[in-house]
């Protein structure tokens, strides 16, 4: 292998190694005294250019205070949300200036372009499906402010995609305690999949009927 074909897998490998060190650090706040606020904070920068998911905070807090973690959930569903309109908002009114940032270090083009044709093709549902997808939430947000996707809409189909991944997750975890972390952990790719599947269902049937 040459050096030209060497540099792109090392930077892939460092890439890789940075993230999963910031990884690390994000679980670590779940052990600290204010991992709460951290939670919150991370669930707000994380709608809008964060590459870590705040979800494995929110299992491993959840997971060491179970009665609380319904009000993880809700708070970090508000947060998300609140990270999310600042998104919208860059989307909106700054897009021009903060096009070359975002396509260098949030997401690419071609992302980009596939959440913008969800938007052509299903409205407000993308944003509500959009949490169960692998494409990450800050895309839909900031490409909803592109969109020019009317900000009440927005804000609704936010919370109520948001509320649907981890109301689900806090949920499950006040009902079942600590031991439900290591099936999260092993299963939650599928978990997701499934709500987000359900949720696409319902809302598949609601527009056949209504």
């Amino acid at each position: 292998m040459t050096d030209t074909e060497q540099t792109p897998v090392k930077s892939k490998m460092l890439i890789m190694i940075w993230l999963r060190k910031t990884y690390d650090w994000v679980l670590g706040w779940s052990e600290h005294p204010r991992g709460e606020w951290a939670l919150y904070f991370f669930s707000a920068i994380e709608a809008i250019f964060f590459p870590i998911p705040v979800d494995p905070i929110l299992v491993a807090m959840g997971a060491g205070r179970p009665k609380k973690a319904l009000r993880y959930a809700l708070f970090t569903t508000i947060f998300s949300v609140a990270g999310a309109c600042v998104g919208y908002y860059l989307g909106a009114v700054f897009w021009e200036s903060t096009q070359s940032f975002f396509f260098q270090h949030v997401f690419s083009p071609a992302k980009f372009d596939k959440v913008m044709a969800l938007f052509r093709e299903n409205g407000a549902l993308a944003i509500v499906v959009a949490g169960f997808t692998p494409l990450p939430y800050k895309v839909f947000a900031v490409s909803a402010g592109v969109a020019n996707v009317s900000l009440p809409v927005f804000v609704a189909a936010s919370l109520v995609g948001r509320a649907g991944r981890f109301m689900v997750l806090g949920a499950l975890i006040y009902k079942f305690g600590p031991e439900v972390r290591k099936q999260i952990d092993l299963h939650f790719e599928r978990i997701t999949i499934i709500v987000g599947l359900l949720l696409l269902l319902f809302f598949v049937v609601y527009k056949v009927l209504f």
